[in-house]
């Protein structure tokens, strides 16, 4: 296992800034590959002690050993480690792996009382996922990942979403890393990576060699368009009922945040942008006094006011 020489300049670490930007008192998730390692090894390089999390979902017959391996090395560089392990030993779907995985970052960060968690996700990652998003829909379309998000009382820090895997594979390289490489990275029946081997390659080759970056800007832009709105929207959209008149005299943009998020408050979730269409249609009096929305719940119309019964 590579280990950090302590006299090697930082001036060529990838995201230094964000990274010496972060609480001083952090966990991070390390699944033993090359993004997590070089992330581990650049947050100590900047001083910090991070709590070394490591979730084996039992997918591989490797998998145990990744997290002896993992802790291993949190025990070279005199780091902390707490392990995890999906309960059953049967594969299990992608959204089912990251509740189990979030769950027990959550616990574990109750239990050391410390809510700050740093992951290694990196603009290659950030284009995969705003594209997938574009891809697959939704109500808000893509935006792709927030530097900074919360989820089950963790602080989600993604100090690389700048950093392309380029830049950490050969930061990893000069400072001799090691890392495990996961089988399943090249398995096409994820969608992720049906979208980096496959889709996105393509792209590169018949519309243009910088397909990935224009996709990142694309994001970023998005991203804080959103941000925008969601200031905006705010105040309305915590209201108990949302007024038509208000909606009504509002930009379009904004009427459909609105809805977005304030259905999103009433616990409505998995939105698509055809829903919010529909209980839009109840502001201009083009639905029928009832929209049907999930978990047996539906927006009504009545007295100027829409409400969730």
């Amino acid at each position: 296992m590579g280990m950090l020489n302590e006299d090697m300049p930082t001036s060529s670490m990838p995201g230094e800034a964000a990274l010496r930007a972060l609480p001083e008192s952090l966990l991070v998730a390390v699944s033993g590959g090359v993004d997590s390692m070089a992330l581990l090894h650049a947050l100590v390089q900047v001083g910090r002690k991070p709590v070394v999390l490591h979730f084996d979902h039992g997918w591989r017959a490797e998998s145990g050993a990744d997290a002896a391996w993992v802790r291993k090395m949190a025990g070279d560089l005199d780091l902390k480690y707490v392990g995890g392990k999906m309960r059953a030993s049967s594969r299990h779907k992608e959204a089912e792996a990251r509740t189990a995985r979030y769950a027990f970052f959550s616990r574990v960060a109750r239990k050391l009382a410390i809510p700050h968690l740093v992951l290694a996700h990196h603009a290659d990652d950030q284009v995969e996922t705003f594209l997938l998003q574009l891809l697959r829909g939704s109500g808000a379309a893509g935006r792709g990942m927030d530097a900074v998000s919360t989820r089950e009382g963790l602080i989600l820090h993604r100090p690389w979403l700048g950093v392309w895997r380029k830049e950490i594979l050969a930061y990893a390289r000069r400072r001799k890393l090691s890392w495990r490489e996961d089988k399943t990275n090249r398995d096409m029946r994820h969608r992720r990576n049906l979208i980096r081997q496959r889709v996105l390659p393509y792209l590169r080759k018949q519309i243009s060699p910088q397909v990935a970056e224009n996709l990142w800007r694309a994001g970023e832009i998005a991203r804080a368009e959103s941000e925008w709105l969601d200031t905006l929207c705010a105040e309305t959209a915590l209201q108990p009922e949302l007024s038509v008149r208000t909606l009504r005299a509002s930009p379009l943009a904004q009427q459909r945040r609105t809805i977005l998020r304030w259905l999103q408050g009433r616990g409505i979730r998995n939105l698509s942008f055809t829903d919010v269409e529909a209980v839009r249609g109840l502001v201009e009096n083009t639905a029928p006094a009832k929209i049907n929305l999930s978990a047996g719940k539906y927006a009504r119309r009545r007295a100027g006011l829409i409400f969730v019964e």
